[in-house]
This record gives structure tokens, sequence and C-alpha cells, in this order.
């Protein structure tokens, strides 16, 4: 389920590899000088002016050590979205414009165009907030219940945010003091959105406030966020008397600015509601076709209609079901629906661990031992030079945040290489976390899924800043997609049916979403309908269908990624496998997709294409 990398890089590229479109002259057509590097430099830097908070959640320069990246929040107003939109178009013109000198420049220029063309297209739709590194691309509802600056802001500074020097702590402390004004734009742009016509759905907004309730509630020295200060200055050298000035500094920006601007966005919200849309998809929102393409595009990767992605995900739907049934029939499990038997399964006691802090410890345990276990197998699944030596975590998503916050999902580590990739896992709801559906979960977003594909791009070598903060969702998620099925290939469940029956249910689960997304985006489908649907044809419970269909209510497009990117990763390796024969390797397969960092998926086919000559 998320899911979500953030930070990749593109590097070790032959002179020779061009994207099918937008790439530039070849070499000996061009004057010997480049400027493409400097324009994108120019980009990235730009952009992350605007975008302080990328900029800190990637650790990118500028950020570091209380930078000036890492002292404020974004500028979420209208007047801010309007010249981040501006700033995207101005640099787009000019990577367009620029001179590339070598191939791999070519490359770099035409990825990087790819990345702020996907952030352009919907650029007249006044509404929402369009971020080029973004993983939900155009999110229409700036404040929702699963993202956006009242979530994504105060996460940041409590898991990725550095505190370890005196600066750092200084940093964070100034950022903090700055939310009354910064959520003075946000509450503006939320203004500017309805009187623009956009009222997002009554089900979010009514989940939207005990979010913000959760930031209002409890005695300040509690709070997620001073906690997260004080246990960050651990590492930091400073000396006690410090440790508490900080603390102390930090409550009274709590309780005298951050906390009474959560105050008047929650009254914003709440003075929405009555007139919050009943519809569930964007295209009841003004212009909210046009939207949605944008975002199947961008977050799809595919000129595919909705109606023709509608019906893939139906195809998918039947054909994974069909294997379930095999293997439920097998298990002695013959009565009622597939839906119906694995939602027994999931209350079967044998994969249920207890509602309590021993529980979860132990749920945390097993993740640890599966992803060891992975890793274990790397010599079957890359070559050797590409087993990547990054450390990865696996945490709980924070209690203040859970309610909204998908099953599962995975934090990049930071640029400079100071904090490790995380695996978090919500367990908010035990009995939605079966022991038998935690090895695929962990094969997405650990090993060899999201954790493998993005320590093997951050350590290929120096590549433009803009490029390894970009997403390509189609990649990453297809990519973890793509490891579930592969382990199951490798033999992961041989011993395991009830294993694979959670690979399988999660595969499911993907191909549903192509219905019901489109469903609701397209057809018009209601969040009941919705929800009635993937509870029935998945058997998920009911916590886990509602969250995941609000989710795909608040980020339109977002979920098509997994299914439709991993098809077309099986599509190329099958046709890499018929052209080599009994010399095929999966290993140099990974590898062809791997080697070069995230990218659109048409050139990952071209690299393929390269590969098999």
């Amino acid at each position: 389920m998320m899911e979500f990398t953030r930070r990749q890089t593109l590097a070790g590229l032959a002179a020779s590899t061009f994207l099918a479109a937008g790439g530039c002259a070849s070499t000996a057509m061009r004057e010997p000088s480049c400027n493409s590097g400097a324009a994108m430099q120019s980009a990235a830097d730009a952009l992350l002016a605007r975008l302080p908070e990328v900029a800190t959640y990637n650790g990118a320069p500028g950020s570091l050590d209380g930078g000036p990246l890492a002292r404020r929040l974004a500028d979420y107003s209208p007047a801010g979205e309007n010249a981040l939109r501006s700033e995207t178009a101005t640099q787009l013109a000019a990577l367009r414009n620029s001179d590339c000198a070598t191939g791999q420049q070519a490359l770099y220029v035409a990825v990087c165009e790819a990345i702020l063309t996907s952030a352009s297209r919907s650029a007249a739709i006044p509404y929402g907030r369009i971020d080029p590194f973004s993983y939900v691309n155009h999110a229409p509802y700036l404040v929702n219940q699963i993202s956006g600056p009242a979530i994504d802001s105060p996460a940041i500074m409590s898991t990725q945010q550095s505190l370890r020097t005196p600066d750092a702590i200084e940093a964070w402390l100034e950022k903090l003091e700055s939310f009354d004004t910064a959520f003075d734009g946000i509450i503006e742009k939320v203004r500017a959105d309805g009187a623009a016509g956009c009222r997002p759905p009554k089900a979010l907004l009514q989940k939207t406030l005990p979010v913000l309730d959760g930031f209002l509630e409890g005695p300040a020295e509690r709070h997620p966020l001073i906690v997260a200060l004080h246990d960050g200055m651990a590492e930091a050298v400073i000396d006690q008397t410090m440790r508490d000035r900080a603390e102390t500094r930090a409550i009274a920006a709590l309780e005298t600015k951050a906390r009474p601007a959560y105050a008047r966005l929650r009254e914003q919200i709440a003075a929405m509601l009555p007139r919050g849309r009943d519809e569930a998809g964007v295209w009841a929102q003004p212009q909210g076709e046009a939207l949605y393409a944008a975002n199947v595009r961008a977050l799809g990767d595919t000129q595919q209609s909705p109606d023709e992605i509608h019906e893939i995900g139906r195809a998918e739907v039947e054909r994974i079901t069909a294997e379930m049934e095999t293997l439920l029939t097998a298990q002695g499990m013959t009565q009622g629906s597939v839906g119906e038997r694995m939602l027994a399964l999931a209350d079967d006691e044998r994969f249920l661990y207890e509602d309590n802090d021993a529980g979860r410890e132990e749920l945390l345990d097993y993740l640890r031992g599966i992803v060891a276990e992975t890793e274990a197998r790397y010599d079957e699944l890359l070559p050797p030079e590409m087993v990547p030596s990054q450390r990865l975590r696996i945490r709980r998503v924070p209690v203040a945040t859970q309610d909204g916050a998908p099953g599962g999902y995975y934090d990049s580590p930071s640029l400079d290489g100071t904090r490790p990739g995380t695996y978090w896992i919500n367990l908010r709801d035990m009995s939605a976390v079966a022991r038998f559906a935690l090895p695929t979960l962990s094969y997405h977003e650990g090993v060899p899924g999201h954790h493998t594909q993005t320590a093997i791009a951050s350590g290929l070598g120096a590549a433009p800043l803009m490029i390894r903060i970009a997403s390509f969702n189609a990649y990453q998620e297809g990519w973890a997609l793509y490891s579930e099925r592969l382990m199951a290939e490798l033999g992961a469940y041989a011993d395991d049916p009830f294993g694979d029956l959670g690979r399988l249910q999660d595969e499911l689960f993907r191909g549903v979403r192509l219905v019901v997304d489109t469903g609701m985006h397209a057809k018009q489908w209601t969040r009941e309908r919705a929800i009635q649907y993937m509870a029935e044809v998945t058997g998920n419970p009911e916590s886990t269908c509602v969250a995941e269909i609000e989710r795909y209510m608040a980020w339109p497009g977002q979920a098509l990624g997994y299914k439709l990117g991993q098809l077309r990763l099986l599509d190329l390796r099958e046709r890499m496998r018929a052209a080599q024969g009994d010399a095929f390797d999966v290993r140099q397969f990974h590898a062809t997709v791997l080697g070069s960092g995230a990218m659109p998926l048409g050139l990952v086919a071209e690299r393929i294409d390269r590969a098999i000559g």
C-alpha cells in the first residue's frame, strides 16, 4: 500500500541511451558546450526554494544542518501556489531550450522534462496543490485526512528533519514558530479553492477533523512534536541546559503558535462540512475530468482511457479470484465467496496478534525476520555488484496519524545517507494485519520492493538533484507489486499456502483499485458502492476498505500505478525472456530495470529493447 519512495537517482547510463520522445539531438549536431546541467540545477534550486519541506524530507542541500530550507514551511497560500506553478512552467521552458552535449545529459533533460510536464498538464485548474516531486501529482484538496500540510509538516519534523546540531535544532524551532503565519496561508488557499467551486467530499472533511483534533489534544509536554524534539536531540552534542531551553521554547511555540493555527484550520474545515459534496469522485469538481485525466497520465504512466483501465481491473479481478478459489478449496475452505472466506480467514486466531503492546512488538519482530530472510536471498535477485548495503528500519505508523494512514508505506533514506529507509506499518486495527498477509507487505515495502529499488538508485553516484528527488509512481509502485509476485515465483510460499493467499489477496486489492478508482472518478460511483465492492471482492476488513477508498478519493489516480506498472514490467520481462531463450537470467532483467534509477516506463522498455539487441 504505499507505498511511496520519493528520492531517486539516474546515473551510470550509456551515452547513447535516449528517451523515445523529448531527447536532445545527437552530439554531432551540437556544439561541444552543454548548458543542460546548469538548467537542471537551476530548476532544482528554484523549485526547492518554493518547496522547502520537499528539500527537508529528502535531506537536500540547503536543508542540512539548519540550512534555510529547514526553517520554514512552504507557502501554501493562493499566491504561493500560483508562484510554484509559474516557476514550474518557467523551468520546463528553460529545460526545453537547453543545449545537450552527451547522450547521458540528453536522458537527464528528458526525464526532468517528464517530471515538469506531468506537473503542468492541469495547471489551469486553480484549486488544489500541484507538486512536481509528489506521488499524487495534482491533489484536489489541500487539506484532507491522509496528506497535506496539516499532516505532512509535523510528520517531516517528527521523523525526517535532523536535530543533530545546535543549528539544526534552531531551524526546527523556527519552523514550529512559523506555523501561525503558514497556516493562515493554508486557510486562505482553502477558501480560495472554495470560491473556485471546489467543495471536498463530506466524508473526507469528516475524517479530517479528528486528525486536527489529535494535534490539539493532550498535554503539551507529551505532544508528538515535543517528544520528537526530545528524542531527536539525544544525539546532539549540547548540554542539558540547551536541551531544556529548546523544549521550553518548543512548548511555548506549540501552545501560542501551532495549536492556535490548527484550531483556526479546524474551524474552517468544520464550517465547510455542511456544504461538503456527497459525490466521491473528482468528476464532480470544476474541470474534474481534466484533473483526473492529467493524474491518470502522470500516475498511471499510461495513455489508456479510464474505461480501458476499468476493464483491465475487472479482468485482473476475475483472474486472481480464480487462483484464490483453487487455493482455498485445497485448504478445505469451500463455503461462501472468495471474499467471505478470506474475511473468515482474517478472523482466525491462528493468524492474529494480541491487541496490546506485546502483540505489536511481536508483529514488528516477525517483519524484521522476513526482511532478514529475504536479504539472504539477494544472490537470486540481483547480480552481486548490485546488492545494496543501505539499512532498513521497521516502525509503527505514529498513533497521531494512524487513522487516516495507509496500511503500510515506505520512506526513502535521506540523500546524505544519515537517515535510513523506513518501512512503516499501520497497527491501528490489529484484526486488519493478519499474519498471513505480512510477508507480501514486507516484500512490497522492503526487500526486494521499495527499499531495494531505492537503495540501488541511491548508490549509483552523482546525478542531477532534480532527478534524485523525483517520483515516478507506476515505475516505483509497479516494481514493488512485481516484487510480491517475484517472491512467489522464487518459492517463498512453497510451504505456506495461507501466505500465498495473502499475496493473492493483496494483488487482488490492486486489481480492485483499477476498478474503484476509475469507478469513482470517471464512472460516478458512490463512496458506498466502492467500499462495498472492495469488501465483497477482497474480503478485507471494513476498516481497511473504508480507509483505502477514502484515500483514493483524496488522491485521484495514484492507486492506478501499482497494477498498471506491474503488468508493464511483467510484459517487458516476457519480451526479454522470449528474445534470449535459455540465456535469459532474471537477475539481468532486474539489473536492467533498476540499474539506472526511476524513470518513465517508456524508457524502461527502451532499455530492455537495447539489452536484447
